[in-house]
Formats: structure tokens, C-alpha cells, sequence
């Protein structure tokens, strides 16, 4: 969650030509020196950048293929001529770097492609999602799109403190358990305090969680009650133990893990689980 390691980038001139050439070898449009030099410096500056904003990122010598290139990502779908592109970038994540659980099928750019023409098909725009999350972000410009949406990190270029940010807190409600999730500012800088709430609100997480939870617990079911049955301290120590084992597989700020750090806090859970989870059953003899 939250990170992806940046891709290769590849050739991009192949990429630019294969794009923009039809299959008969007849061009789409014809980049000449000038264009083709302004989109290699487009694509440097959006790695200095660190994927961020920029009116360098549209410059005025582009403005004769800005439209050939936004359309270009048309041949990143299925069956285009840059399919093995999109290939590549979904087999580069397990899961959505944005919601932590979600099968990733689609590209999101994360500079839309509708302000960001120059970049539709820069491989380091283009972010494996999955579709709900793709579906909420749409056109958000990270710090453009209004005055108070600070926008998304990026998830190949943002660095994160070493620290636990995402928090979950669990409360037994009139018998059933509920969880939520939030981001700890503390010692976090304010502007990325800032992105990574408004990533969990506008995503809607809160609200998307509660399935992924019951499906992951339901699976650590029988391992829970069963450390449950030698006492309290035992559980919150399985507990702790587990969250520490996934944040070394998958961070520190994984969703799981802040779920059963919390789940070790509450006093109801790891006094009496099977409240939650149901008794465990005894073989029978």
C-alpha cells in the first residue's frame, strides 16, 4: 500500500514510435526533432519533479501533438499496439498501491491525461490501480484541482517517514465491531498529513474496509480464538507479533497491520474474541 517501485521506463522513443505509427507502418503523426526533444524534457522534468504539477509540463512546443499524444493511450488498451505496455505496469503490483486490497486492472494517470496530454503514455504517470480507486481519483491535479484538495501522493516517487501513520481504532458497538481508519499527523510533515487523509477520505476507505476486514479475520479466525483460549495476554501479544510479521511483508502502514495493532488495544476483542468471531468449535469425539 501506499508505495510502488518506479518503472524502468524502457525505450521511449519505441514506445513514442510504436504509439504513434499505425500498424501498416504509416504515421499517426509525425513527431519532428523540436517535439520529440520537448517530450524527452517533459518526461525528465516530471521525474524532478517528483511527478508533480508543472506549467513546463505542457510547454508550447508540444502544442501541435499534445492532442496525438493524449490519444495515443488508446494503443495502451487491450489489443493496442501498446498492450505490452500496460502488461508490464499491471504485473509490476500485487495490489492497488492506493487502497492496499484491490486487484489492479486499470492505469490510472495520475496527472490526468486531460490537462497532462504530454504524458498519457509516460510509463512513471501511469499507475496500476484498481478500479473503484481509479473510478474516485478520475481528475484530480495533486494542489490544483480547488483550494482545499491537496491531491494523492504519488505512489512512485512519494517518500514516506519511517514511523506508523495510518491508525485504526476499533470500538465494540451494540454487540458488533467496528473499525476506522485515520492518519496520524504527528511528526509528519502538515502538506503530506494533508495528501494522505484526503487519499483516505476521497477513496472512501473508511467505507471499503469493513468488507476486506471481516474477510481477513475470518481467515485468522480459528488461529485467533485458539491463542484467545490460553488468556488476554497471549492474544495481544499474537496479535502484536502478526502485525509486525505483515508490516515487514508488506510496510508498516498496511491497512492489516494497523487493524490488528488496534484490535491488541482493544480490550474487548482480546478479552473475549469469539464475542466477535464467534466460538470455536470443539471437535467432536
Amino acid at each position: 500500500m501506499w508505495n510502488l517501485t518506479p518503472d524502468a521506463r524502457g525505450d521511449l522513443d519505441a514506445i513514442l514510435d510504436r504509439a504513434l505509427t499505425y500498424a501498416n507502418g504509416l504515421p499517426v503523426y509525425a513527431l519532428s526533432a523540436v517535439e520529440r526533444g520537448a517530450v524527452h524534457t517533459v518526461y525528465q522534468l516530471y521525474d524532478d519533479l517528483l511527478g508533480q504539477p508543472h506549467l513546463d509540463l505542457a510547454p508550447p512546443e508540444l502544442n501541435g501533438a499534445r492532442q496525438a499524444l493524449q490519444a495515443a493511450y488508446d494503443q495502451v488498451q487491450v489489443g493496442g499496439r501498446l498492450a505490452d505496455l500496460r502488461v508490464r505496469l499491471l504485473a509490476s503490483a500485487d495490489i492497488c498501491p492506493y487502497c492496499g486490497f484491490g486487484e489492479p486492472r486499470d492505469l490510472d494517470h495520475y496527472l490526468p491525461r486531460s490537462a497532462y496530454g504530454e504524458l498519457a503514455i509516460y510509463p512513471r504517470n501511469l499507475i496500476p490501480s484498481c478500479n473503484p480507486c481509479n473510478n474516485a481519483k478520475r481528475a484530480i491535479v495533486p494542489g490544483l484541482d480547488d483550494a482545499t484538495a491537496p491531491g494523492f501522493i504519488h505512489p512512485y516517487f512519494q517518500t514516506l517517514p519511517d514511523q506508523d501513520f495510518l491508525r485504526a481504532d476499533a470500538l465494540y458497538v451494540d454487540g458488533a465491531l467496528q473499525v476506522s481508519f485515520r492518519i496520524d499527523a504527528a511528526n509528519i510533515d502538515p502538506i503530506l498529513a494533508a495528501k494522505l487523509q484526503f487519499q483516505l477520505d476521497r477513496l472512501k476507505l473508511n467505507e471499503r474496509y469493513p468488507k476486506r476486514i471481516n474477510t481477513y479475520l475470518s481467515e485468522q479466525r480459528v488461529g485467533i480464538l485458539q491463542v484467545g483460549t490460553i488468556g488476554e495476554a497471549a492474544l495481544r501479544t499474537f496479535l502484536e507479533a502478526s502485525a509486525t510479521s505483515l508490516s515487514n511483508d508488506f510496510g508498516r502502514n498496511d491497512w492489516r497491520v494497523a487493524l490488528l495493532r488496534a484490535l491488541a488495544a482493544e480490550v474487548d476483542f482480546a478479552r473475549e474474541p469469539e464475542l466477535y468471531l464467534g466460538p470455536l468449535q470443539r471437535p467432536v469425539a
